[in-house]
């Protein structure tokens, strides 16, 4: 059977038989169509690299790829980014906007971006709000730009626009090519949706069904024996929650094509909502509805679905699909659920075609009959003169995330307030719990605003609220205190207002989040353009459209290969045995490889490079759970992962002496102290500790900061070919040179028989300097052996559970200081983790170089220990800033905590710390006055002191930043005689800092020539060879002094050819005449330019929500000293991305490992949260200032602006401790330093705000 549709105009017919049933859209996309824009990551939903727009006759949508099934794509006209808009035929308005808007970086993220929005707008016919935008970003992650461009892009095309736009970017919105009408791929007529599909038979049993009725659904069941899976599918995006088992369904039921499950109507009693209505779909109903008398609830109920997923998740997920995934997952936290039974939602369901029953939602969730189908929802009128409505969902971050716990309150009100009925309904505590039973009976007859009945309520709320415990859920106390305090902030909204004290109003209301905006302000050097102009990105123009190449972009031949890793599951047991036998009995699976099948060295990192082996395939003990042990090789990724799942291990009995202990706080905390475990890596300086003075107060802290997923949007990626004698390498690397010898000596090969070519990242941040080089070997072994090419993506899970991540840090201290606030003496025991081995450790690198920071200390005064502690995971690694974000982040929350200790202001205690000759003894004090930072300290405190619920605090914190150059870094400059246009190859990695923009920039002004005449091409191991890593924010620098090198060497070659009114064309050519050598190769090597200090400063102001524990960044000031920037939006760029990625690192990135197993818990986009769209600063102002000497380290007096600004967000939980420490006073608790670190997540504020719901009142 075939099925037909169209992309991006072009018909395809597709044959189903071939194919597997469950084969997503962008696999078809991209492995098929071979259509590259539309990229993939996650798998589930939850990135956004993947969307695409559908069409059908009636409307457009936006889709995620990953998760659409193909067999549901029949008769739809399907939209990809290069299909929006390319080169050859012109770009789209939404594409160029982004670019020229400075809105792209690495790019993978970026035809999402584009499709969603082009999604957006096509859906509203053009017509949205600025407001409506921001919104339906949160289903899309950026790792590079910190959103702020992205989404002034996006808004700018919005009808109330306030986006200030450059001339170039003003575009007719009739260029933006809306389209709704859908034409038939098969006729070309307008589609009528009348085309007839029954049922597809696969080889193996497995059958689709395209009912049309109701009557064809039932029919379709009935197909369905008693042992047989079956599901119907409508958007697949239960696959985003619950991954489905190896073993697909034998029956996939597509119900998206049955009328009667999508009908509504609604009259003066009921809204019905037909059960297939997408849930983007119903919000449109719901909003319209709301209108009517007696369903104006509905406003609230359209904002609570609001809060479920993201836009494309919404816009394909279903009201039923919804229930259905908690009718088979009790524990599900479904938002539909929770509203619909706190407003008695009945349902209409049938068991066949010709009956119907109405039952409460309840019968229908604990109902046994698996083939009772949902019709429709039934809502009832709540006239709000007699009802009160409101319903919660506290997450966290902003959107697109499930709930800790979210809830829904219905109460009806008699005279004088008296409560008639009440349905308290509460999700995520438990799976068997929905309604607080007990409440609902004491609300009955009683006045809600009754202190009295308060005291009651609450100290009956806090026993009968018995949350179970299941990482990585969230704690059973957190989750009890939040559930009181949304019904809390329910009664508090609803009360009169002569009932409630003016200090507790505002806890009745959540946050509200005011449209973000930012500033950025910089300097230029008009005579040194295109040298420090503010030019658009070189790639951006070309990554908006997806046209950018990338690792997996690479075409390969029809027979390539695919892999998948095998991990291993118990934790320090050795293995004895690999059973592959029912692995490689399954269809398309070609090979197994393992320890043994290495014909060299089985490590991929290199001792040459300074590195202790790490294993490619484990062939002695397990380190750490998921470590591969080997890899599948089959036909496709899909078919390699499945049979990974089915390779048995057999394992010794494990050779730990001791449980597994797979975090840093699992080795610090055991008892006793497994001293094995702890290697002293930094020692303190020789001599007698000794303060500088007598100490008037001297206090010991520990301060604790989690690891952090470097979450690169491109996945660990290489593609191998086997090429004449040799292998050609297409990977995701930061490090060409150490891959390409790892890979080498793995394969007994010379390195000239291994060639590398990298034309650019989708991200880095240092996950991709050495841990890609596992995938790289495994992918290049599998091609050695089998001479064919491979292709190895690694999944997500697989990347999380097996790639090291941010060293987690605890600090233990002991401060000695004067009340004034000077620091006399300091002594600092650090502890970093290390995973299974001790590579790459920032312990005696920019952890130990930074933990002074800018402040005045001696070698007697100052003690400093770094220990490298080994647990039972991944081998740690460089993330961004590495060791400086956790040095930095030590000295001042010790600073901190010393203004707090001997209550001064935490800005006049810095100042009275920092060494006498420092830059920042200039730049702090005019920061903080033009921020006008104790103005805005007394209207917080003003603030705090009239609002008990709402906190705001003000955090500040500084950095000097060292700046090491290392290594060396090679580059060539070709001139083509033919008409002067230059091409740039060098050693470097492109992958978002924009190093090829500066690049060029440098070789056109070195040239003298426009920057239109520069091409930088592709990476490789020939021309950049032998060139170092590519991070620690230097390598932009030395490349850009290699290329003014070999510039200047073409410079004294032309020279005599140049001629007064003679072009530059003309005198290439002429230099072409005379034999002159037009290719120049030169290199930076150490040495060559001196070391630097960067110095940067914020100020972060929150607002917290004391019932909750959620808090969002009203504001952000942000100043780094970036010297002469190269190229001011790039920079910008760069410092805004690193801020809000370290962010996510102080406020929700949590990793919780399984202490049983040592199992990753929080490895997906489900429940691993980097920052969204909506959890950036409000008021986001960032500058760049030159210091007034102009450095003369650096490269053209530049300074590196990629790490430093990460070292800076600290400050947001230092803002936090001072809301928090007003709500601890209010709270009647004494003052104490309150152990905040990373992350700090709604939780942890929460349960040191000092409350108990036991104590809540009205007045």
């Amino acid at each position: 059977m075939t099925t037909t549709f169209t992309i991006n105009g072009q018909p395809y017919t597709a044959n189903l038989t071939n194919l597997p049933p469950d084969i997503t859209l962008n696999t078809f996309i991209r492995e098929h169509a071979q259509l590259t824009a539309t990229k993939f990551m996650c798998q589930e939903g939850g990135c956004g690299v993947c969307i695409c727009v559908l069409r059908d006759g009636q409307r457009s949508w936006a889709v995620n790829s990953c998760l659409t099934l193909l067999n549901s794509c029949s008769q739809l006209e399907i939209v990809t980014s290069e299909g929006l808009g390319n080169k050859s035929s012109g770009y789209h308005p939404i594409q160029k906007r982004l670019a020229q808007l400075n809105g792209s970086q690495c790019g993978y993220c970026s035809p999402g971006m584009v499709m969603n929005m082009h999604g957006l707008l096509e859906s509203r016919g053009g017509q949205v709000t600025m407001a409506e935008v921001e919104n339906a970003f949160g289903g899309n992650i950026c790792r590079c730009t910190g959103y702020r461009p992205i989404l002034d892009a996006m808004k700018s095309f919005a009808a109330d626009s306030n986006i200030q736009l450059p001339a170039e970017c003003v575009a007719d919105i009739e260029d933006l090519n809306m389209r709704t009408r859908k034409q038939c791929p098969k006729t070309g007529k307008r589609c009528a949706g009348n085309c007839v599909r029954s049922n597809l038979i696969y080889d193996d049993g497995s059958q689709w069904h395209w009912p049309k009725t109701l009557v064809e659904l039932f029919e379709a069941l009935e197909k369905v024996g008693e042992q047989e899976e079956f599901m119907l599918v409508a958007g697949n995006t239960a696959h985003g929650v619950y991954r489905r088992s190896p073993d697909t369904p034998r029956h996939f039921i597509d119900v998206r094509g049955v009328g009667e499950l999508q009908e509504h109507s609604s009259d003066a009693q009921q809204l019905k909502l037909g059960a297939n209505l997408s849930l983007s779909q119903a919000m449109d109903i719901v909003k319209d509805t709301s209108q009517q008398a007696g369903f104006e609830y509905l406003q609230q109920l359209w904002q609570h679905l609001d809060l479920i997923a993201n836009v494309p998740v919404r816009n394909s997920g279903t009201l039923a699909g919804n229930i259905a995934i908690k009718k088979q997952h009790p524990e599900f936290p479904s938002d539909v659920h929770i509203s619909f039974e706190a407003l008695n939602v009945h349902v209409l369901a049938s068991i066949n075609a010709k009956e119907q029953q109405q039952m409460p939602l309840a019968d229908y969730l604990s109902s046994k009959d698996r083939k009772l189908v949902l019709k429709a929802f039934l809502l009832p009128a709540y006239p709000k003169e007699k009802y009160i409505y409101e319903s919660y969902k506290i997450m966290p971050r902003a959107q697109n995330a499930h709930a800790y716990v979210n809830a829904a309150f219905l109460l009806e009100l008699g005279a004088e307030s008296q409560v008639k009925s009440a349905r308290i309904c509460f999700g995520g505590i438990r799976p068997d719990f929905v309604h607080a039973t007990a409440i609902e009976e004491l609300l009955l007859g009683r006045n809600p605003f009754d202190n009295a009945w308060l005291e009651q309520a609450f100290a009956k709320l806090s026993t009968l609220l018995q949350p179970d415990e299941v990482l990585p859920d969230a704690s059973a106390a957190y989750r009890v205190s939040l559930a009181g305090g949304l019904l809390y902030k329910f009664l508090l909204k609803h009360a009169p207002a002569a009932s409630v004290n003016d200090a507790f109003r505002s806890g009745g209301k959540l946050l509200e989040r005011a449209l973000s905006s930012g500033t950025q302000v910089y300097q230029t050097k008009k005579e040194n353009y295109p040298v420090t102009q503010a030019v658009q990105k070189v790639e951006s123009m070309i990554q908006c459209s997806g046209e950018a190449t990338y690792m997996n972009d690479v075409l390969t031949t029809t027979n390539t290969l695919h892999c998948a890793f095998v991990g291993a599951t118990k934790v320090g047991a050795s293995i004895e045995q690999i059973d592959t036998t029912e692995a490689l009995r399954q269809p398309g699976v070609i090979a197994f490889y393992s320890a043994k099948d290495v014909p060299g060295s089985n490590t991929f990192t290199d001792p040459t490079f300074g590195y202790e082996p790490e294993e490619i395939f484990c062939a002695t003990r397990v380190r750490y759970y998921e470590q591969p042990v080997g890899l599948v090789v089959a036909l496709s990724a899909e078919r390699a992962q499945r049979a990974a799942k089915l390779v048995k291990i057999t394992y010794s009995q494990s050779q730990l002496l001791r449980p597994v202990l797979p975090s840093l706080s699992d080795v610090l905390d055991m008892s006793p102290l497994d001293s094995s475990l702890i290697i002293q890596m930094a020692k303190p300086k020789p001599g007698k500790f000794q303060c500088s003075a007598e100490p008037d107060v001297s206090v010991r802290g520990v301060f604790q900061m989690g690891l952090q997923y470097h979450f690169s949007m491109e996945p660990q990626t290489t593609v191998a070919m086997p090429f004449e004698d040799g292998l050609k390498i297409y990977s995701a690397t930061q490090w060409m040179d150490h891959t390409q010898s790892v890979i080498a000596h793995m394969l007994q090969l010379k390195a000239k028989d291994v060639q590398l070519q990298v034309r650019r990242l989708g991200g880095g941040y240092g996950s991709k300097i050495t841990r890609g080089n596992q995938v790289a070997c495994a992918a290049s072994l599998a091609a050695h052996k089998l001479n064919r090419p491979v292709r190895f993506i690694q999944s997500l899970e697989s990347m999380m559970d097996a790639n090291g991540k941010r060293w987690a840090c605890r600090s233990d201290y002991q401060f000695h200081a004067l009340n004034s606030g000077k620091i006399v003496g300091l002594q600092n025991d650090f502890y970093e983790d290390a995973g299974w081995n001790t590579n790459e450790n920032p312990v005696t690198g920019h952890s130990k170089f930074t933990a002074a920071n800018c402040y005045d200390f001696n070698v007697a005064n100052h003690k400093i220990t770094g220990n490298a502690v080994l647990t039972d995971a991944p081998s740690s690694t460089w993330c961004r800033a590495p060791g400086a974000v956790e040095g930095i982040a030590m000295i001042e929350n010790i600073v901190e905590h010393v203004a707090f200790v001997v209550e001064r202001d935490s800005a006049e205690v810095r100042l009275l710390n920092i060494a006498k000759d420092n830059k920042m003894t200039e730049l702090l004090p005019q920061f903080l006055k033009s921020r006008e930072y104790h103005a805005r300290r007394q209207e917080i405190e003003a603030h705090n002191a009239n609002n008990r619920w709402t906190k705001r605090g003000l955090g500040l914190s500084i950095t000097e930043y060292p700046i090491i150059y290392v290594g060396q870094y090679a580059a060539t400059v070709t001139i083509y005689h033919v008409d002067g246009t230059v091409v740039v190859t060098h050693g470097g990695i492109e992958m978002g800092q924009g190093m090829n923009t500066k690049v060029a920039q440098v070789a056109a002004f070195t040239l003298g020539i426009e920057l239109s005449y520069i091409k930088i091409e592709s990476s490789d191991t020939i021309n950049g060879a032998n060139s170092m890593v590519t991070g620690g924010a230097v390598s932009s620098e030395s490349l850009c002094f290699a290329v003014r090198k070999a510039c200047e060497t073409l410079n004294k070659r032309l020279q005599p050819m140049k001629k007064k009114g003679v072009g530059w064309e003309e005198t290439v050519q002429a230099a072409f005449a005379a034999s002159i050598n037009l290719i120049a190769s030169d290199h930076y090597k150490e040495g060559d330019m001196q070391n630097y200090h960067v110095y940067g400063m914020a100020l972060t102001e929150i607002e917290l929500d004391v019932l909750t524990g959620s808090n969002q960044i009203r504001r952000v000031d942000l100043l780094e000293d970036a010297g002469e920037s190269l190229s001011p939006y790039i920079d910008i760029g760069q410092i805004e991305g690193a801020f809000v990625m370290c962010l996510g690192y102080w406020l929700s990135e949590l990793l919780i490992y399984e202490r049983q197993t040592g199992r990753l818990l929080t490895n997906r986009t489900w429940n691993y949260k980097p920052p969204g769209a909506k959890d950036i600063p409000i008021d986001f102002r960032v500058e760049m200032v030159q210091n007034p000497q102009a450095s003369s380290a650096g490269f053209m007096s530049s300074k590196a602006t990629g790490e430093p600004p990460c070292c800076l967000a600290v400050s947001v939980i230092f803002a936090l401790q001072q809301a928090l420490q007003s709500a601890r006073k209010d709270a009647g608790l004494p003052r104490e330093w309150v152990r905040l670190g990373a992350p700090t997540t709604p939780e942890i504020l929460l349960l040191n705000a000092g409350h108990d719901i036991k104590s809540f009142r009205l007045k």
